[in-house]
């Protein structure tokens, strides 16, 4: 059973990382962090710009979701 959930901890944590890296926008619009605008309210296209640094730390956090994900698949199938 242990290997079985270190498989998933493994492919949800590449997954995660990955849409991380390559939509950081999109993947911080689907995340808590927008504040109190999180409620769709208003007219399609309406939503305010994300700021670079945002999507910039979404990516950082993306690698660092790889490498904890690559680290857990060396410790385990090494």
């Amino acid at each position: 059973m242990a290997e079985f959930r270190e498989l998933l901890a493994v492919v949800l944590g590449a997954a995660l990382g990955l849409a991380m890296l390559l939509a950081p926008r999109a993947a911080l619009r689907l995340s808590v962090f927008m504040g109190p605008n999180r409620r769709r309210r208003g007219d399609y296209g309406t939503d305010e710009a994300i700021p670079g640094w945002w999507a910039w730390l979404v990516r950082a956090l993306g690698v660092a979701c790889l490498g904890i994900a690559a680290l857990i698949a060396y410790q385990t199938y090494a």
